[in-house]
């Protein structure tokens, strides 16, 4: 960011699910070459060279979208319509495939899971954010999330002490055990997917969808913004709170004052 400088990690592949290593050497990449196993491999960020292949076999016919946990040692993999939460070794072997947790709660098709820095997991159970142990044996509420559109994504700081949250179409952020909840943007449009920075001292989001330049085709448009993650109430309307970092590609700037453009989703690393 620094340079505005945009380069190419992966080259196109057809299946969507992905992920980049905590300590942003390695992705993972999910390929459902037939409908009796799904592949996921794990390639070198610095040149995309393939460097192992996990097979898994499903239940469903294809397996869920992977995520490297923190030590770089396990994939979570989101639930399908047959699978639970299913954790795997990097060899591909099972280590748990968990439907649910209590009498009344069963995980269901793609329910979002976030990895956090001690190898637990947090997911959405009956309206509230919970926390799995670090051998998935048990889970406990964090707190109860009071908003209808909230689907159960959330973002973990590397330093293991914040939680960050897209609510009500902004960003609110806790300590890691619930307290202290509460809202630190604030636009006229929306923000969404935050995501922390390796050191944990900042969270980049998908902010200020708006109508594309005269001219241009295509729809609506999430762009690159950046605040620290102090907790304070940041406005993210570029020019109305110059704390706010909206990071340009070199060549390309947006008269405007937007970030980048961001289709889909994203991660920040090393």
């Amino acid at each position: 960011m620094q340079t505005g400088e945009i380069s190419l990690v992966m080259p196109d592949w057809p299946d969507a699910g992905w992920d980049i290593s905590w300590d942003g050497t390695k992705g993972v990449k999910e390929l459902s070459p037939s409908s009796y196993d799904t592949r996921y491999i794990i390639f070198d960020i610095s040149n995309g060279a393939t460097l192992k292949e996990i097979f898994y076999e499903p239940n469903d016919n294809n397996g869920g979208l992977p995520y490297l946990s923190p030590d770089g040692s396990k994939l979570a993999l989101t639930p399908t319509f047959d699978d639970g939460l299913v954790i795997l070794d990097m060899n591909g072997h099972v280590l748990k495939n968990i439907a649910g947790y209590g009498d009344t709660h069963t995980f269901k098709f793609l329910d979002p899971i976030t990895w956090e820095a001690g190898g637990t997991i947090l997911f959405k159970k009956d309206g509230g954010l919970w926390r799995t142990t670090a051998d998935f044996s048990r889970a406990t509420k964090v707190r109860d999330i009071p908003f209808s559109d909230w689907r159960g994504y959330a973002a973990a700081s590397p330093d293991g002490k914040k939680i960050a949250l897209s609510l009500g179409g902004h960003i609110w952020l806790m300590n890691a055990d619930g307290s202290d909840f509460h809202q630190v943007t604030e636009s006229i449009f929306s923000e969404v997917a935050p995501c922390f920075s390796p050191d944990s001292k900042y969270i980049a989001m998908k902010g200020n969808p708006r109508a594309p330049l005269p001219g241009d085709i295509g729809g609506n448009a999430d762009h690159l913004c950046v605040i620290p993650a102090d907790g304070q109430v940041y406005k993210t309307y570029p020019g109305e709170d110059d704390r706010v970092i909206h990071p340009m590609a070199k060549g390309d700037r947006d008269p405007r004052g937007l970030g980048v453009t961001i289709v889909g989703d994203f991660v920040w690393r090393e």
